[in-house]
């Protein structure tokens, strides 16, 4: 019977699932105070039909505002660097931005904000807009006749899933002097004709999984911003890059490598590793001890 709500100025979070199937809620005021929108938050809140994210916000979980069937308008801030998977799935009749083969959310200054989705997993090409900053979790999800794609400087993360199946992309193209801090987990995953990946000085993590079963890739070039990589990334099990033959680091110092999860967010403990061969670095991503392993730059 929850019809509306104005979260007072004291909270700084909307917890995971907090108002899932309130069905009659059609408002709801959120204060600059909150930073972060939990998973499934709004999900199913079938009367709401608009919502202004504030300035505040930076990021907003997977499934948020998950079969929001009347949603038809959400503001989101240029603050929000980060959308989790499926955050818009089933608002069949929120109005998007489109550019050039892709759909887009943002405001009024920027309505090209977060890169959502494909406008068709039948898309061959897609120019990103320039002023995109956040390419959204599966955004480009089973685009298998895409074959190129340039990230512009504007973008900084790229999204767990977000080109990941892109079975015919042959190319992907990181702006050097970009703003780009993070690949998520599975983003590449199956890009089963990339040969080449040179990852920019900017990015500073790579999350579990990201390049995983790219099965033509040859070489890999990670940049000297890198100070995180998540497990699993060129490989798991059978689902390996079985071409892959060097994994350059161009800043080779004090590397080290953890199975402990914990030891790799405080960057911690561990066992330091050297990198400076690129033949041997594909060994160790490759082995199955080491594919289980985070890895951490000090």
């Amino acid at each position: 019977g929850l019809i509306s709500i104005e979260i007072p100025d004291s909270m700084t979070s909307i917890g995971s699932y907090a108002f899932r199937g309130c069905k009659s809620l059609t408002s709801v005021i959120i204060p600059d105070s909150v930073t972060t929108i939990g998973s499934y938050a709004f999900s199913s809140c079938d009367s709401l039909t608009s919502i202004v994210i504030p300035d505040s916000v930076t990021s907003i979980g997977s499934y948020a505002f998950f079969s929001c069937d009347s949603l038809t308008s959400i503001v989101i801030p240029d603050s929000v660097t980060s959308i989790g998977e499926y955050a818009f799935f089933g608002c069949d009749n929120l109005t998007y931005y489109t550019y050039d083969n892709a759909k887009y959310l943002g405001n009024e200054s920027n309505p090209y904000l977060v890169l959502v989705k494909a406008t068709s997993t039948s898309i061959t090409s897609c120019e990103i807009n320039k002023n995109c900053k956040v390419i959204c979790s599966r955004a480009f999800y089973d685009c298998r006749t895409l074959t190129s794609i340039d990230i512009p400087t504007s973008v900084t993360t790229i999204d767990d899933y977000a080109f990941s199946y892109c079975t015919g992309l042959t190319r992907i193209a990181f702006s050097e002097n970009g703003q780009l801090t993070s690949i998520g987990g599975y983003a590449f995953n199956s890009c089963i004709s990339l040969t080449e990946i040179i990852i920019p000085d900017s990015v500073t993590r790579i999350s579990s999984r990201a390049f995983n079963d790219c099965s033509s890739l040859t070489s890999v070039t990670i940049g000297t911003g890198v100070t995180s990589i998540g497990i699993y990334v060129f490989s798991e099990s059978f689902n390996d890059c079985s071409s892959l033959t060097s994994i350059t680091f161009k800043d080779t110092s004090t590397w080290y490598t953890t199975g402990s999860e914990t030891d790799w967010s405080n960057k911690t403990g561990g066992s330091r590793i050297s990198v400076t061969n690129s033949s041997t670095n594909v060994t160790y991503f490759k082995s199955s001890t080491y594919e289980r392993y985070y890895w951490y730059k000090l």
